[in-house]
């Protein structure tokens, strides 16, 4: 045991080596833990910076140039740059504690997975929780200790240029999916030398920002909130995530930097949360500019008493909280209760044991063969395929032998928007497109393609074919933070295209590729196959290729909606009923366009076919303690091997509020041979069937329950069971 640094005995508990540190730190020392500074390995550090760091008033950096690392191109990372960084605050300072360093290590590093609202369609926990590992696994060794993801925000309108950091419209499914990444990230332990820190993002309801505009203020109601925005935030806490971050939007008049009531109120002491709060990147000196902070002073301190443990970007509580304590305006022990937080997440990622990285481990781990074979298998089981007519796909590499196939549009050739937004780490070169990957999957096709700048060409090669492949989509850079839309469709140009194809009267297959669920008229009307692909990682070319030749099939479903319009947002699968549809039976939303969305939530079309019996409901046990368990036979009824997604659907018929017409409560990926029929069984407990009531508290009414176990959302309500 090191007698004169006793927190370094890894043999003691975290706890008694936080307070044995945390009562030898000066106030300078404790407040230096709670700053983070950006870092640029390329930069380096300004001769303030070196002096704050080698006397403690630093503790984390995040390893970016600017807030907007996100939308551009990062300064790779740097193994000798960040160790001797974390010399100077181990070997330098007073106390000896490690730097955290932190990363916008969204959905991949070197190797890049899909986008997380594409991962989201695979509806499958248990892949995604696996290439999260791979993620963390380079990350780490790359000296990342804590990514800011997942990002679990309930988003109801594709406009928003972060609906892709996020898994969708639905509150279960987000709910899986972050809990998978967070396992992926932190596994037993993420002071494992693979593995790194989760953060759960953004605390809370930055996805309803209004009319899609990033930052924009938000009006979740509290029945909305508490039923829908706050359980996957719940869940993850649950799970172990290691910490949350705050974010932008004002919420109801209270911007969430200065929410008291949810960050200190619900998330620390209502849910038990013990790990780190983090503000987003100069979030609590946004509150001046939201206009609820008349000062620097008053900002620091209403961010600091909501329970924001660390300012990301080091610009108020250094001076800031000193004064505030001096003035009785924030509590010692809350400065305390911050620091241990810190100090604690620090011990739990290893920091003190291993400091510093290995610079020979990131060569042996950076894109690996495994890596590479997780990315392509997420891309796959994302993609959609939203239409296919008369069985266009998959195409047949024999008997489309003899036939010119013309392979034409934006994405044909593209590399670096497959890897989507928020890919710090990523290369373009690495990344494969879909020709090059179809021309060497199938050598015998007689592939045509054409200057896909220039339509005319386009249409010349189409015009000679006997089967047109477009490839479009939306660039990465109009999406993530500050890239939102207004219109919900194709960049300018691909809807006339498409319609111009489509003139020919030839076979058309449109490729899709975007960052988020883009209707196409054109599409729908001229496609023969429809499939979308996302933003699909560096492995999405050679995944399209396989798809679209039948070497894989799409196992994708839509994790959100599919408007027809814009004017249709927002459209969302688990809505409430109107009352006055009682009194108004051929009442219609629109008078100029249909109300129902153009492809569900849950859709997805496969290259076999399957049938779900009648659900069963049978109830094992009644309230206080309600289990009933539903259930069906899935059959695969086509001619290929596949795997289909079972979704469970509820809908509380009588309750206190309004409830939703339908809320998914469970689901499955199951695989079947071609004929052959698996039972699939779910148990639906107090936590399926409850909800907030009007009070805020968790509720189980008695009544009746309606039940289905189908293939998406729109599948029929047919079972019922009384709950007594």
């Amino acid at each position: 045991m090191n007698t004169a640094r006793p927190w370094l005995d890894s043999a003691s508990s975290i706890e008694t080596r936080c307070a044995g540190l945390l009562a030898v730190m000066t106030p300078a020392e404790k407040i230096g833990q709670l700053l983070q500074f950006p870092f640029s390995c390329s930069a380096g550090l300004t001769t303030d910076e070196r002096t704050r760091v080698a006397t403690g008033r630093l503790g984390s950096a995040i390893l970016a140039e600017s807030a907007w690392a996100g939308g551009g191109t990062a300064i790779p990372l740097q193994a000798d740059a960040l160790n001797a960084l974390q010399r100077i605050a181990v070997e330098e300072s007073r106390l000896g504690i490690p730097l955290l360093f932190g990363r916008d290590v969204i959905h991949g590093h070197a190797t890049v997975m899909p986008i997380p609202l594409a991962q989201a369609a695979t509806f499958d926990p248990d892949l995604i929780e696996t290439g999260a590992a791979c993620v963390a696994r380079e990350a780490r060794a790359q000296g990342v200790h804590w990514s800011f993801a997942p990002m679990i925000d309930l988003c109801r309108d594709p406009r928003w240029g972060r609906i892709i950091e996020g898994y969708g419209e639905d509150p279960v499914l987000i709910a899986r999916c972050g809990e998978a990444v967070v396992r992926g990230f932190q596994g037993d332990s993420p002071a494992a030398p693979d593995r790194m820190l989760a953060c759960a993002k953004h605390f809370c309801g930055y996805g309803g920002s209004e009319g899609g505009r990033d930052y924009d203020a938000t009006e979740w109601t509290d029945n909305t909130l508490r039923n829908m925005v706050l359980p996957p935030f719940s869940a993850l806490v649950k799970a172990g995530v290691a910490s949350v971050m705050t974010s932008f939007n004002d919420l109801g008049g209270i911007p969430m930097s200065a929410h008291r009531t949810l960050i200190d109120g619900w998330l620390k002491r209502e849910q038990g949360f013990r790990g780190l709060v983090v503000s987003d990147w100069g979030a609590i000196t946004d509150l001046l500019e939201s206009g609820v902070a008349a000062d620097r002073l008053h900002a620091a301190e209403l961010g600091f008493n909501a329970g924001i443990d660390m300012e990301m970007i080091a610009d108020l509580y250094e001076d800031a909280i000193p004064a505030l304590i001096a003035a009785d305006r924030v509590d010692v022990a809350r400065l305390d209760d911050a620091v241990s937080r810190v100090l604690r997440t620090k011990f739990r990622a290893g920091l003190f044991e291993q400091p510093y990285i290995d610079p020979e481990l990131a060569p042996r781990v950076l894109r690996r063969s495994d890596h590479l074979e997780t990315a392509r298998r997420l891309a796959e089981q994302s993609m959609v395929l939203l239409t296919n007519r008369d069985s266009l796909l998959p195409l047949d590499a024999t008997t489309r032998a003899g036939q010119r196939i013309a392979v034409i549009g934006p994405f044909a050739e593209a590399r670096k928007p497959h890897l989507g937004a928020w890919c710090l780490d990523g290369r373009a070169a690495d990344a494969k497109t879909i020709v090059d990957e179809l021309r060497r999957l199938a050598p015998a096709l007689d592939l045509r393609t054409a200057d896909n700048t220039l339509t005319d060409d386009m249409l010349a090669v189409a015009g000679i074919a006997d089967l047109v492949i477009v490839c479009v989509g939306e660039s990465s850079i109009r999406t993530g933070e500050a890239h939102s839309i207004s219109q919900l469709r194709l960049p300018p140009g691909q809807e006339e295209l498409i319609d111009s194809l489509g003139a020919l009267g030839k076979p058309l297959v449109v490729v899709q590729c975007s960052g988020r669920p883009l209707p196409s008229p054109a599409a729908q009307r001229h496609a023969g196959a429809w499939l979308l692909a996302w933003h699909g990682g560096s492995e999405s070319g050679e995944a399209i290729a396989r798809v679209l030749l039948g070497l894989a099939s799409p196992g994708g479903r839509l994790p959100m909606t599919m408007p027809r319009t814009t004017g249709q947002i927002p459209i969302y699968y688990n809505h409430k009923r109107p009352g006055k549809l009682r009194q108004s039976p051929h009442y219609r939303a629109y008078q100029d366009s249909h109300d129902t969305p153009l492809f569900a939530f849950g859709h997805g079309l496969g290259y076999s076919s399957f049938s779900f019996s009648k659900t069963t409901a049978v109830m094992r046990r009644g309230l206080p303690d309600p289990e009933i368990e539903v259930s069906v036979s899935v059959t695969n009824t086509g001619l290929r091997a596949e795997s289909t997604v079972a979704q469970c659907y509820v809908r509380d018929l009588v309750a206190e509020t309004s409830r939703p017409v339908r809320e998914l409560k469970a689901f499955s990926r199951v695989m079947l041979a071609p004929g052959e029929s698996k039972p699939v069984k779910f148990t639906l407990r107090a936590e399926e069937l409850g909800y907030h009531g009007s009070d805020g508290t968790f509720r189980v009414d008695a009544g009746e329950f309606c039940v289905v176990i189908g293939a998406d959302s729109n599948a029929p309500l047919e079972t019922s069971f009384l709950l007594a």
